[in-house]
């Protein structure tokens, strides 16, 4: 096996191309193979393994700085780095990541996870090269999803005119995370699809000196122009599964003194006929059979993600005035069959999320009840939309914040632990998180009547119905909370899902003798200080739950309103992720980690009520 005896680029630089074909296709199988079993990544990967090898065997890296857009497609660079050993602990508690991270190999240059940020990167590279009087090359590799990306076009519109070499590797497979959509993608299927301007062009009429013609040709039948204008000569299009071609192409254009986008049609999927058929579905995948691919994780009850979508669709049946927006996240979000059933009324728009913000403000002001469902991860980016379009405003908006809280398996750049604090910042918002599956689909009904901004957070895990624990719930009013469980001695105050590990806790405390007081805050913002007035006056102590970081939660609201009331702050206690960046792990072990699972929750109220923070 060539793979085996790989532990840096240099060692693949000395094999032929039936050799490199060979390595190709064992890279392709170890990916595969890991992701049958950790999940991760897939389709993506599996179609950049030549595109990979033919970077490495051209450019001398680390030297040369290869910069990978989100960096989910990374595999096979771990794989020609050093990291064959440990691929196998791959999206691991202490493994390797999912993406490529710096603080893991010098080969990986800058830390990625979010799409459509390789130029910027780049751009950064090729100014500290100047002013360092460096000669190394820079290189991006980014997809045409991500190419549709407003930083993506920012940052082309001031690479152009960037001075010396600079090459931008277009990772062309008409895919984002789902199908590539809009104008730019219209544009590159062109491109792609040309195959009479190809023939010409290479045509040793052409080739002989008539370049005249070929220029006329492209500007009066291709897009290239775009790229052209600004600043960029472009070269392609290049099989990017043709290990030699691309190893000539990249070597032909790796030296040119100034910017270059070199265009590569690749298949996402490659080799795994599965996943080349479903794309989409094999994007991002959870432990799986490869003979049939079906995952190997049993699904016995919806997930958040279905609920939404299945009751958005209830609610767009007697509603002609909702919308849903998503930002290249339909399958993910649970859209794809709502946009099945409401084509008029769904829209994908591309890795966007800013312009997906400013739309929906615009239809809000329409009378229209638009959806945006994104992660909480991705909602980020759109932070400016969110305050200005929607708040000031006071638009209607309704934000599904997919992904909320932990996330398994991918690491810090996926944590959805911050969204409670951006969104409770804008004053018109209401912010709330269902603590369990029936509080979701009343939050989610209460919502089609907004008169202001209004999110809902929920993880990606299993949507469960705690109704036979809590029994009759109060009305579902914006600000209000519900007191689950009455006891005197100790009151767990939890924000979302993780109501039922409270529950659970409290069980535990009963076989001890405590009397535990159960509240479900349900309500981020506004909130329910009628309600916490009363456990201050109630209760010993009291133990907050949340799955956000420390200062972007609701700990410091919670306890600024039970010290008015006249609790003493040493009785008041916080179990939630910590102001840092959550690691690698499971979903379920990352609860533990932070006591928000029964247990957790069980010690941290013993010490709280024995006067020591057990945190």
């Amino acid at each position: 096996m060539i793979l085996e005896h790989v532990s840096s680029p240099a060692d693949i630089r000395g094999l032929d191309i039936p050799q490199l074909r060979t390595l190709a296709a064992e890279c392709r199988q170890v990916i595969l193979d890991t992701c049958s079993i950790n999940g991760g990544h897939l389709a993506s990967n599996l179609g950049a393994v030549e595109l990979t090898i033919a970077l490495h065997m051209t450019l001398d890296t680390p030297t040369d700085q290869l910069v990978w857009d989100v960096g989910h497609q990374g595999y096979t660079h771990k794989l020609l780095t050093g990291r064959y050993k440990s691929f196998s602990t791959l999206r691991q508690c202490g493994g390797i990541s999912g993406f490529v991270n710096p603080n893991e190999s010098p080969y990986d240059t800058f830390l990625a996870g979010h799409a459509s940020t390789s130029l910027s990167m780049a751009a950064g590279l090729i100014a500290a090269r100047r002013l360092d009087g460096g000669h190394q090359r820079v290189v991006a590799v980014i997809g045409d999803g991500a190419l549709s990306g407003g930083m993506a076009l920012e940052a082309l519109n001031n690479l152009g005119r960037a001075h010396g070499q600079c090459l931008v590797i277009l990772n062309d497979n008409a895919m984002s995370i789902s199908r590539s959509v809009g104008g730019l993608a219209w544009a590159l299927n062109r491109l792609r699809t040309r195959t009479w301007y190809l023939r010409v062009r290479e045509s040793p009429l052409v080739g002989r000196g008539l370049r005249w013609l070929r220029t006329l040709l492209k500007r009066l039948y291709l897009p290239t122009i775009f790229f052209e204008e600004l600043g960029f000569r472009y070269f392609g299009v290049v099989d990017g599964h043709d290990i030699g071609k691309l190893i000539e192409a990249i070597d032909m254009v790796k030296d040119i003194q100034q910017p270059v986008v070199l265009q590569v049609v690749t298949v996402k999927g490659k080799g795994y006929e599965l996943a080349e058929r479903q794309p989409a579905h094999f994007h991002g995948v959870a432990p799986f059979l490869i003979e049939n691919g079906l995952s190997k994780e049993e699904k016995s009850m919806p997930t958040y993600s279905d609920v939404f979508g299945e009751t958005l669709i209830r609610l767009a049946e007697t509603d002609q005035r909702i919308v849903a927006i998503t930002a290249a996240m339909m399958d993910g979000t649970g859209l794809a069959e709502f946009a099945r059933r409401f084509p008029d009324r769904c829209y994908d728009v591309g890795i966007a999320e800013q312009h997906a913000v400013g739309m929906a403000a615009s239809l809000a002001s329409r009378g229209y009840k638009p959806y945006v469902a994104v992660y909480s991860t991705f909602l980020q980016r759109a932070y400016d939309q969110i305050v200005n379009d929607v708040g000031i405003g006071n638009l209607p908006v309704r934000f599904a914040v997919d992904r909320a809280g932990l996330v398994s398996d991918d690491g810090p750049t996926h944590q959805g632990v911050f969204d409670v604090g951006f969104l409770k910042s804008v004053p018109s918002m209401t912010v709330c998180s269902p603590g369990d599956h029936r509080d979701f689909l009343r939050m989610l009904e209460l919502s089609v009547a907004a008169t202001g901004p209004f999110a809902i957070r929920y993880p990606k895990d299993v949507a469960y119905d705690l109704s036979e624990q809590i029994g009759e719930r109060p009305p579902m009013i914006a600000g209000t909370g519900a007191l689950v469980a009455e006891g005197s001695d100790v009151a767990i105050v939890s924000l979302g899902p993780v109501l039922r590990s409270a529950l659970e806790a409290r069980k535990i405390l009963a076989g001890d003798g405590v009397q535990v007081c159960v509240a479900d805050l349900r309500f981020a913002q506004p909130l329910d200080t009628r309600l916490l007035t009363r456990l201050a006056a109630t209760c010993q102590a009291v133990l907050v739950a949340e799955e956000t970081t420390r200062s972007t939660g609701v700990y410091d609201a919670v306890a600024e309103v039970l010290v008015r009331s006249g609790m003493n702050i040493a009785r008041i206690g916080r179990c939630g992720v910590p102001d840092a960046f959550p690691v690698q792990d499971k979903r379920a072990h990352l609860l533990s980690s932070y006591q928000l699972d029964a247990q957790g929750l069980a010690l941290a109220a013993r010490a709280l009520l024995a006067g020591t923070d057990g945190r």
